[in-house]
């Protein structure tokens, strides 16, 4: 064993090198990943308001896939919106009525927000319940949009909509 000593201290042992030698690891099974399952799996034979269904979690595709069928898209009507939305235009005969019948429809309890408001001389715009509607009279068709949030559940945007689209197809009858 070599010692080597410094003006102030005391020698000190040091330790001859060891030789370089690999240490052999045990062996681990090898797993095979016999098929891939996406975590959120779409069932359709439960209804999507269901707390069982795995489609009810709000997530922009699920809320795409479930309004699809309805006619609904997801994100923005001409681009000005950052957020994802979901939105339907619907033709109108009698805009300024049916606006007044989804205000009426949509108007939560003690909600001061939801007035219909004039933007132009033939755009009429209101917000109620987390819904956007524009009116436009000159081409006679509202812009419904609804923001794509995450405390609402798929069940809650189909019956949103389903409740919009109905609105509208009854004061569409009333003339």
């Amino acid at each position: 064993m070599l010692t080597h000593a410094t003006p102030t201290t005391t020698p000190t042992p040091t330790r001859a090198p060891r030789p370089r030698t690999r240490r052999k690891r045990p062996s681990r099974a090898r797993v095979v990943p016999r098929a891939f399952v996406p975590p959120i799996v779409p069932n359709p034979n439960a209804d999507d308001s269901s707390p069982s269904n795995a489609d009810a979690a709000p997530t922009i595709p699920n809320i795409e896939r479930a309004l699809a069928p309805r006619g609904w898209a997801i994100g923005a009507e001409r681009g000005y919106d950052d957020d994802p939305h979901a939105f339907k235009i619907f033709r109108a005969r009698d805009g300024k009525a049916t606006l007044e019948a989804l205000q009426e429809a949509l108007r939560a309890r003690e909600e001061r927000g939801c007035r219909i408001r004039r933007e132009t001389q033939s755009l009429y715009y209101m917000c109620c319940d987390g819904v956007r509607c524009r009116l436009n009279e000159g081409k006679k068709e509202i812009v419904v949009e609804m923001a794509c949030d995450s405390e609402t559940t798929v069940g809650g945007f189909v019956e949103k909509a389903r409740v919009i689209e109905d609105v509208i197809k009854n004061a569409s009858k009333r003339r």
